[in-house]
Formats: C-alpha cells, structure tokens, sequence
C-alpha cells in the first residue's frame, strides 16, 4: 500500500491494525500491538518537551467555546455544526480559514483538560483531529499551515498522551494520529517556502517532530535536514544587523522565537546545535533588545500588531548570559545596561533614537522609532519611508496605526487592507494623494520608493539622523532631519525637493488615548497641537493649513480604534518644508513658541532652501529657555550668521537662558562658533562634534588644541574623530 493512501481510507490497518507492520514506523515500534504502542508513548521517558502549563479558568472558558464549535480567530467568531466541512471558510478573510488549520485551539483544550482533569476535552480534542485527518487533502491552504498544525499538535499532545495516561485515547487514535503527523513532516520537507517567516515555521516543525518521534521512519534524516536548513535559513533570512529580512518587527519575532524553540529542544535533548545558529541568534536578540520601547511592546510597523516580547528574553539570557537583556528585562533593576544610547541598523534601515538606559524610572524613557528602510522581502512591507514613532513617560504619542486586515474584502465594502498600508496611514508626508509606492496585492510591479540614509550621528547629548525617499510615483524628493535633544525633544525638518507644484500632507497619527483630547492653538509664531503627554508645535507659515481629522488604530489584527490624526497641508511650487517639534511632558505642558528666523552670510539673507534656522521658546517651571536649531542642508564651508551668533558648520544646537548664557551645545561638523568677538568653540582648522550640558563638554575632533570658552565648563572629555564611526 502507498504510504500516502494510508489514512486517507476505510483500510483495516487505520482501525484495527490487523498486526500488520505500521510503514511509518521504524522496528520493533512498527510491529508492536496498538495498546502496547499506546502504553510505549504514554510512558516513555527518553525524549523531553516543553513542561505544558497547569492551564486555568480562562482556559477552560476558552475551550468551552471550542466544545461547543464555536470558533474566535482575529476577532470574528463562527459556529459550526457538527460534522463540519473544514474545507469551507464561513469568513470573507481567508486568514480566519487559515488560522483554523493551524489548531491554536487544540493546546486551549489540552490546557483546560491539565486544569479541570474533564475528559470532555480529550475527547473534542480526539474528534476535531479524527475529523480534519479524514476530511482535509495534504499540502491544504500552504506548507505553512502545515507546519504551524505539527506545532499545535505536538503541543497539544503533551497534555493527553506523553504527560498523562489519558483514558480516551484509544490505541487506533493514536495509530492514526501518529500516521498524520509523519505524513505532514514528509509533505513539509518536499514543499518548503521558498524564504521568509513561513519556511523558518516549517521548519522548526519538521525538527520538533524528528526530535519527539524518533520511533517514525526517516526521523533521523528529518533532524540532519532540518538542522542543515534551519542554519542555511538563518543565514539567508538574517541581514547583516541581524533584523529579519521582510522588515517587520512584528515577523522579526516570530521567527526568533521559532530559533529559540529550536535551541531549548536541542539543549534539552542532547542534539548538537551549531556555533553558527547561536552567533545569529545573538544578533536577532540584540535588535530586539533596542526596538522594545521602555515600556515593553514594539512598534506596530509593516503588518505588525502592538506586542511585547519580553519572554523571550528570558530564553536569550538562560542561553547567552545576556546582561544588557537581563537589564530590559528587569527594567534596570538587574544586569547591565547596553553600551549604546541610540542605535541604528543599517541595512534593514531601522533606527532607534532614545533616552539614558540608565534613567528612572524605566518604562518612562524616551524613545523613537524611524524608518529608512525599503519594503522588504515577501508582502508585509508598507508604504511608510520615512516613517517613525514615539513613546515618553510611559505612554505611547505617535504611533504606527498598525495592519488591522489582509483582506482586500469587508463587510462595509472599504478595502482597508489598501489604507492601512498606504503612505496616508502613517507618520510621513503625502504627495498629490499617491502611495510612495503603487499599491499592489501582494509584492509591488513597480519599482518602490528607495530610501537614502544621509547621516546618522548619536553623541553624549543629542542624535542626529536624516534620510530621503525617492519615490517613481512622482518627481518629489522627501527629506526628513531629526534631531533629537537627549531625554527633551524632537525637532522634524521635512524638505520636499521639486521643481514643480505639488500638494504636500504630513500627517502625525495620535494614540488613541488623545481622542477628544486634542485641541489646536495658535500665537502670532506659532501653531500648536495639545494632546494627552505631547505637544506638536510648527512656526506658522501663510501656506501652511492645520487640521484634526479622524482615522483609525489597529492594536491587534481585526481590531480598530477610533484615534485623532494631526494633518499640516500645503500646496507649493518648487521645493517646501514643514518643521516640527514634538514636545513629551507629562503632567504640566510648557508654553512654547517656535518661529523660523533668518540667517545670513556676509550680509546677505540666505534662502531657506540653503538652511533652516528655528527658534524655540520654552517657558517651564517657572523658567524660560531660549533654544535655536540650525541646519546647514549641503556641505558649505561658509559662514553663517543667526541673531549675532558666527558658526561655520553643518548642524548646530544651542539653549540660552535668560542671562543669555549658553548653558546647552550640541553640534556636528562645526568649526567654528562666536558671538560677535567671543570665540565659543574653535577647532582652528578642524571639524568636530560637540556636547556641552550639565558643565561638562564632550569634544570629538582631530584637532590636538582647540579653543573653548564656555560658561560653567568643569570637565572637558576629548575624543579623536578617527575613532568615532558615524554613518552616512
């Protein structure tokens, strides 16, 4: 008989196994009577799984559900009678179909029977597995759902048979049970995904079951192929900054996850696991590490859902000793904290801006996500260049409004898929209502928007990053300048580099806690947005429009929030701009003005084209502060001259207080910097970063002597350019 038509028929060997050798068994198994192949696996104690959990009430509320055929996946629930087809999906998303094969449900009911000790769940658990075994063809829906089912079932399997002599398993089930599962890893090592998330699954799959079941045949060349692949697959699916390459943070976890899986199994059953695969592991953990916001969840990015990853530093540390993990983990309390501030990685184009590790208290640290990256490979990229995100004081600000759907299908008749994933839908500018890149079911047919990092500079006090998209959709460069000042603010420098006229939104996507609570004001200088914990304030400018519109955030697949969007508008011709500054606070908000001001070289008023020049008020606590922000946008060695303050340099920060001292500098490629005949920094000759605060200057420069005159100066920290790296 084929191997593959068993199972599949009313043969005597699926039910009474007629002491006929079992084919996808190895000797003496294959030979064994069933209730002596049951009592095998029911006491075995050479092969070792995951402990399975004590299971609770809520996990019996859910597998009620379940007994009952009453399915809840992505929010939308069906009931099914009995005997149903599994062949037939009740919803229009074809992910709820999907996610019906993959048997989430069978580890509910294993949990709800480990707490109750009610066989009921056995037994549903026994039906809808006969059930789909009798009723679904091999490879159904795709490899992937194949290898997530193995997955639940082999979990799912711990609670009934290897961990407890359930009483209602029946030696033929288990015939039949065994029988599928050697029959779907075999499928599986035929018919892997290509690349991505998906083979990554099946394959972790195909080494879970080769590990659990060395009884079945060709076990031992399922765990040589599966060790073979999964390295050859890390090293293809990991970039070089170990992000995971269909750039989705989201994605990025699922597959770790699915390593870690794979190194606990292996740790746990003695199964060589190679040096390589752990040297990958640790750099997937260490972006990990950095995209979590202080308060433990990552960014919703690229079809990515508001989730948290913490568990799966504990695995990191158990395996790696990771102090820096230990130190997130713990919110600071334990380990050590990571020897970068800020951190960017390169390739996938991720960025991450953020306050000290060190501060307290930890989940109320600053952090900001940005998004110089391309699409990335497979389908979940958006069309969101330039985009970013931004967390302080313990609530999340501007947000990515997240997937919601991959349907193109909905019962109100919106393709919602199409506006999630839009340039509209996050935190960039619109040009002429177009899509950075022309939207496509599935990947692109034409060529995406390309994203340019110019510059990424992280130093003591401030970060710098700027980066441009370049899109085929229309002859607009879009050039975004962030400049962080450590632990206060942003400030947003958008260009829009064109000849031609062209309609220009920035949007910024507000959390949905800010609904309702966001309200617009202006001052002769200044437009304002109050929200909850952000304040956004740009210098009003004649063309520009402001508005509070409605949109939507999607926290989790299925789910969408009502939630505010800050919208700036403008039409021009030739190139235009848009400056921001994103202010957290956290009760009390300052009152701030900011206003461009003009800037001179040699007399003569500079275009705004050539360089921007703001100036910021900020009145807080009882006390009133005076900050400019100025960027040179091409290398110039000329010399610029803003409110009797000379630099020649490209970017230059600088807070007065009311004595008219400087008592904060943050600069990058300066020179020089006087005010009028004061030489406050000279490098003579030489460029160099500076950080000045707190009385302490930090210079980077190659120049062996260098002038300074500052205010209050008590330690000065020199470090040679050469041994700094700075991208771009």
């Amino acid at each position: 008989m084929d191997i593959y038509s068993i199972g599949r028929t009313k043969d005597p060997m699926v039910t009474t196994h007629k002491n006929l050798p079992l084919k996808f068994l190895v000797e003496p198994y294959a030979s064994m009577k069933a209730d002596l192949l049951l009592s095998h696996f029911q006491n075995r104690n050479t092969v070792r799984h995951f402990p399975p959990s004590k299971g609770s009430k809520a996990d019996v509320k859910t597998a009620d559900q379940i007994i009952d055929n009453r399915f809840s996946f992505n929010n939308e629930s069906h009931h099914f009678p009995e005997n149903f087809d599994w062949k037939v999906n009740p919803s229009q998303d074809i992910e709820w179909h999907i996610l019906l094969h993959k048997f989430y449900f069978a580890n509910d009911l294993g949990k709800a029977y480990a707490y109750s000790r009610d066989e009921k769940y056995a037994e549903k658990w026994i039906q809808l597995i006969s059930s789909w075994i009798k009723n679904v063809p091999e490879g159904f829906i795709n490899a992937q759902v194949t290898g997530r089912r193995l997955q639940q079932w082999l979990l799912s399997y711990r609670y009934f048979i290897s961990e407890r002599s359930c009483s209602v398993i029946e030696p033929d089930f288990l015939i039949v049970f065994l029988r599928s599962v050697y029959l779907q890893t075999r499928y599986l090592t035929m018919n892997l995904t290509k690349e991505g998330n998906h083979r990554t699954i099946e394959l972790y799959a195909i080494f879970l079951v080769a590990t659990l079941f060395p009884e079945i045949c060709n076990a031992d060349h399922f765990l040589a192929f599966s060790i073979d692949e999964i390295l050859n697959n890390m090293r293809h699916d990991l970039l070089s900054d170990g992000v995971q390459r269909e750039l989705s943070p989201d994605y990025h976890h699922t597959v770790l996850k699915n390593y870690l899986r794979v190194k606990e199994l292996a740790l746990l059953n003695g199964i060589p696991f190679p040096v390589e695969c752990d040297h990958l592991i640790r750099k997937a953990l260490e972006f990990s590490l950095y995209v979590h916001k202080p308060s433990g969840f990552i960014p919703a990015v690229s079809d990515g859902d508001r989730n948290s990853y913490l568990s799966l530093f504990k695995k990191g540390i158990e395996f790696y000793q990771n102090e820096h993990l230990l130190y997130a983990l713990t919110q600071g309390k334990e380990g050590s904290s990571p020897p970068c501030r800020s951190k960017g990685f390169r390739e996938s184009g991720y960025y991450i801006l953020r306050s000290d590790w060190k501060e307290k208290p930890y989940d109320e640290g600053f952090y900001f996500f940005f998004d110089c990256g391309s699409l990335g490979a497979g389908t979940h990229g958006h069309y969101d260049l330039l985009n970013f995100e931004i967390a302080a004081y313990g609530h999340d600000l501007i947000v990515d409004p997240g997937r919601f759907t991959y349907s193109e299908e909905s019962t109100d008749g919106i393709n919602w898929r199409k506006i999630f994933k839009g340039t509209a839908y996050h935190n960039t500018v619109l040009i002429d209502g177009k899509n950075q890149t022309a939207y496509q079911k599935g990947n692109p047919i034409t060529p995406p928007a390309r994203p340019v990092l110019k510059e990424f500079t992280t130093s003591v006090g401030f970060d710098f990053i700027s980066g441009s998209a370049i899109s085929h959709e229309y002859p607009v460069i879009h050039e975004r300048n962030v400049f962080f000042l450590a632990s206060e603010y942003w400030i947003l420098s958008d260009r829009l580099l064109t000849k031609g006229a062209h309609d220009y939104v920035l949007n910024f996507h507000l959390h949905p806690s800010a609904l309702d609570q966001t309200i617009k004001s202006h001052c002769p200088t200044t437009t304002r947005i109050s929200s909850p914990n952000l304040l956004i304030a740009q210098p009003r400018m004649v063309e520009v429009c402001s508005n509070i519109e409605m949109g939507f955030f999607s926290p989790e697949y299925g789910v969408k929030q009502q939630a505010p969007v800050v919208t700036f508008s403008q039409h021009s011709t030739g190139p235009a701009r848009f400056h921001s500054l994103l202010y957290p606070h956290q009760t009390r908000e300052p009152n701030i003005s900011v206003k461009e001001i003009p800037v001179y070289h040699q007399g003569t008023l500079c275009s705004k084209d050539e360089i921007t020049a703001l100036k910021m008020t900020i009145e807080k606590d009882e006390t009133t502060y005076y900050d400019y922000f100025i960027l040179a946008h091409e290398s110039s060695l000329r010399e610029y001259v803003v409110e009797g303050i000379a630099y020649k340099g490209h970017l230059l920060f600088f807070r007065k207080n009311q004595q008219n001292n400087i008592i904060n500098l943050q600069a990058n490629h300066l020179y020089h910097m006087r005010e009028k005949n004061k030489v406050i920094v000279d490098f003579e000759g030489y460029q160099g970063r500076v950080s000045f605060q707190n009385n302490v200057l930090h210079a980077n420069t190659d120049a062996l002597k260098f002038k300074v005159n500052l205010e209050g100066v008590q330690n000065l920290i020199h470090i040679r350019m050469t041994d700094l790296k700075t991208e771009g």
